[in-house]
C-alpha cells in the first residue's frame, strides 16, 4: 500500500510542478499585456476597443483556469501527502503542521480519502 501511495506523492509533485510552470508563464504574459494596457489607456484609447485588442477575456479564461490547476494540483498533492504519512505512522497533527494547514482540513482531507 505504502508503495502505491508513494507512487501518488510523486506524481502529485510532477502534477504540481506543470501547473506552477503553466501558471508561472502566464503571470509574465499578464504583466507584459498590463504593460500594454498602460500604454494604451495613456494615449486616450478608447477602453473596450482596448480591451478587445488586448484579448483581456480570453487572457482572463486561460489564466482563471491556470488557476484553478493549480488549486486543484496543490490540494491533490496535500491529500496524497496526507494518505503517505498516515502510512508511515506519522500524526495528523505533525503533518496538518508540516503543511501549514489547520489539523480540522488534514482531518476532513483524510475523511475524504476513506
Amino acid at each position: 500500500m505504502a508503495r502505491s501511495s508513494k507512487r501518488r506523492v510523486l506524481r502529485a509533485v510532477t502534477d504540481y510542478q506543470q501547473a506552477t510552470r503553466r501558471l508561472r508563464t502566464l503571470l509574465g504574459d499578464v504583466d507584459d499585456g498590463l504593460q500594454t494596457f498602460v500604454t494604451l489607456v495613456e494615449s486616450d484609447e478608447v477602453i473596450a476597443a482596448l480591451l478587445l485588442d488586448t484579448e483581456a477575456a480570453a487572457r482572463r479564461h486561460e489564466f482563471t483556469q491556470a488557476m484553478d490547476a493549480f488549486e486543484t494540483t496543490r490540494r491533490q498533492l496535500r491529500v496524497a501527502l496526507l494518505r503517505y504519512g498516515a502510512e508511515q505512522g506519522e500524526s495528523i497533527t505533525d503533518m496538518a503542521q508540516a503543511l501549514g494547514i489547520s489539523r480540522q482540513l488534514a482531518y476532513r482531507h483524510m475523511a475524504e480519502m476513506s
